[in-house]
């Protein structure tokens, strides 16, 4: 699976990726607004290796899809796509990027990137995002690329750093808004 943009491969992570992905997804300012913990070396390179035998498109489980910086030729970060169980034309996404590329426009590139591989090649119909409500540089990505805010979640999710309930957004997008 290889999706590409103009900056950008999107592709399946690899044993190769362990150091980069790592560097991320073990930082717990990365994983704040995200319901995972920080991974040592071993569960990284478990988890990557649980994605390689997935496809596109499974249903009900999630696949983590490796976002590869060309011009860097390395990791640079990833997105979760979630095909709903009974309903795989309904797609949840997710997008995490490594501090040291944030704000150079990836997450929305990859996102956009993906959701238009969702709408014109997998015939997906809405393609649906939560995000916490005090990550308002995540809700941005999702703005950019035409989500609409459906909902708002009072106090749904809650923080085992902070000890505390947090409201979250729930975004969805139309194919025929795209």
């Amino acid at each position: 699976m290889q999706i590409e943009s103009p900056r950008l491969l999107l592709r399946w992570l690899r044993p190769a990726d362990l150091e980069d992905f790592l560097e991320y997804r073990s930082d717990p300012a990365v994983l704040r607004y995200q319901s995972m913990s920080p991974m040592t070396k071993e569960e990284a390179a478990r988890f990557i290796e649980s994605q390689a035998h997935k496809s596109l498109g499974m249903e009900g489980s999630y696949q983590q899809i490796g976002v590869e910086g060309k011009s860097e030729g390395r990791l640079v970060g990833d997105c979760a796509l979630r095909l709903q169980a009974g309903e795989p034309r309904i797609a949840e996404i997710g997008y995490t990027i490594n501090p040291r590329y944030q704000g150079q426009g990836y997450a929305t590139e990859a996102v956009g990137a993906l959701i238009g591989e969702l709408f014109s090649g997998m015939g997906v119909h809405k393609a649906v995002a939560l995000v916490d409500a005090r990550n308002p540089a995540s809700f941005r990505v999702l703005e950019k690329l035409g989500f609409t805010r459906e909902k708002h979640l009072r106090k749904s999710y809650y923080d085992e750093v902070d000890g505390a309930w947090f409201d979250e957004y729930w975004y969805g997008l139309l194919r025929r808004e795209w």
